[in-house]
């Protein structure tokens, strides 16, 4: 018994006239007719009855009445839910970004720009790369900001967003607060360093540590703001990209990097074929407008 027979029951018995049904189907009268028959095949007892002109229940067809109204207000129910969960996906925009990718954007103010796409929603999730590439393979996200390009430039596409040069960070009252760079890349050796682990990162400042005799690491952390506050406590000093740095901290200095490591870039990069594309392209434009 299919929902067309159980709606062509409810029907029947509100307009009493095939050809009202059919109309009201869209359909032809002959089909109308035939599937009426064939219900009555299946269920091996009459429904429908003609009598003074008009169709119809019997008392049969009056006791699957309910059943049919029943059935056919459920169907529409989830057809209501389902549609409403179908357009909320279609206006939601899945955004996954490492820990230095969130840094970058807090300091850029980018969210405010992809928060403004009228009538979408964000969800933004927060892992490693590799994570977040493997969820944007498998469409379960939209869009990935991070530090390194993909392996898949076809099927996951990178656009550059911005390079970022590197700033060492150190303790606002430290010795080497305000030396020269000169006097900077002679003593940094002395003083242990605290680290981001994200591998974007580390590629390009554990060679810079080792070029300059740096051997102490007191910490690694998965999070700027954590480096920030371990070098506000004293813990050690750090070098970050200088887009991810607090604009004003209270108990930490700037200064040049001696010697700099390569600068850090940040990419976008999207499934070409599967997500949200459309929603993640705007993103990007977004991310990309100055």
């Amino acid at each position: 018994m299919s929902l067309l027979k159980l709606k062509i029951v409810e029907l029947i018995d509100r307009y009493k006239q095939v050809t009202a049904v059919a109309d009201a189907l869209r359909m032809k009268q002959p089909t109308i007719s035939f599937h009426m028959k064939n219900m009555e095949s299946e269920w091996g007892i009459k429904l429908f009855e003609a009598r003074a002109g008009r169709m119809v229940l019997t008392d049969a067809g009056k006791s699957l009445l309910p059943y049919a109204t029943r059935i056919g207000a459920l169907y529409e129910e989830a057809e209501t839910v389902i549609g409403e969960l179908r357009d909320n996906e279609r206006a939601l925009l899945r955004i996954g970004c490492t820990d230095c990718a969130q840094a970058a954007m807090a300091r850029m103010g980018w969210l405010a720009r992809v928060g403004s796409f009228p009538g979408s929603r964000i969800a933004i999730v927060t892992a490693d790369e590799d994570t977040l590439y493997r969820r944007l393979e498998f469409g379960e996200l939209d869009l990935v900001l991070g530090g390194r390009r993909s392996a898949d430039p076809e099927r996951l596409p990178s656009i550059e967003l911005l390079v970022s040069p590197f700033m060492l960070l150190l303790p606002a009252n430290h010795p080497l607060t305000g030396a020269a760079d000169h006097a900077l890349a002679e003593r940094l050796q002395r003083y242990p360093f605290v680290v981001h682990a994200e591998r974007s990162l580390s590629e390009l400042v554990a060679p810079w540590l080792a070029r300059h005799g740096v051997a102490s690491v007191a910490g690694t952390f998965d999070s700027a703001q954590w480096i920030v506050q371990a070098v506000e406590a004293g813990l050690g000093l750090a070098i970050l990209p200088e887009c991810m740095l607090p604009e004003n901290a209270r108990k930490a200095a700037l200064a040049n990097v001696p010697g700099r490591p390569e600068n850090w870039t940040l990419y976008a990069v999207r499934n070409a074929r599967e997500g949200n594309t459309e929603l993640a392209e705007r993103a990007v434009q977004a991310l990309l407008d100055p």
